[in-house]
């Protein structure tokens, strides 16, 4: 599977010679595919449940660009848990372009807020914003309760197309609990739930 790896990155670094400069701003499209390694740091142990379909989820984007600014919303459908039933997770992310190989390869650094939309299990009266009752929340509560993701990938342009892999840190960290002087070391821990993506986006124009 390392193998795998370091092949999509040799081919994000010499397929974009073939391609030309970007468009000053972009509405793209994506779609994903998306890795849970379960909390694994070793490096065997990250790669070697790959083949578990059920570490496995995939993703529909929209991104937004002008120029090297990115605001991107990524809906997931996330594995069901034993008291919950999940129906809908997203991330939305603002994110800066760094240019490694001018107007060809792209290292993308960002960070936004992750949102989980579930029902109880066994019914769909009642739903679920960040395991909190929906209609017990406000729109701000909603937002200051979701947990902050932060993302570091590399993507390469293929003409109107964008071929993307990229990490998803997701932090214990809210909005509501950076607050405190304490907590700004949240931004740095795990919650055992990062991702390892790969997306290939369509711009529409």
């Amino acid at each position: 599977m390392r193998k795998i790896v370091l092949l999509f990155l040799i081919v994000l670094i010499c397929v974009p010679a073939l391609v030309g400069a970007r468009d000053l701003f972009e509405i793209e499209l994506g779609v994903s595919g998306l890795y849970t390694p379960g909390g694994s740091t070793d490096v065997e142990d990250f790669f070697q449940n790959m083949g578990d379909s059920n570490r496995w989820t995939v993703g529909a984007s929209i991104n937004t660009r002008l120029s090297l600014v990115n605001v991107s919303i990524l809906a997931m459908v996330p594995t069901a848990s034993v008291e919950q039933e999940n129906i809908l997770s997203l991330r939305s992310t603002l994110s800066f372009d760094i240019p490694l190989v001018t107007d060809r390869l792209y290292l993308q650094l960002g960070s936004g807020l992750s949102t989980d939309f579930s029902y109880e299990n066994g019914t769909t009266d009642c739903l679920l914003v960040n395991s909190e009752p929906a209609e017990e929340m406000t729109f701000a509560e909603a937002l200051t309760s979701s947990t902050i993701h932060m993302k570091f990938g590399v993507s390469t342009i293929l003409g109107p197309a964008k071929l993307s892999m990229f990490y998803l840190l997701e932090t214990p960290a809210t909005i509501a609990s950076l607050s405190g002087e304490q907590e700004w070391s949240q931004l740095v821990e795990s919650t055992g739930t990062d991702r390892l993506g790969v997306m290939l986006q369509l711009a529409l124009f």
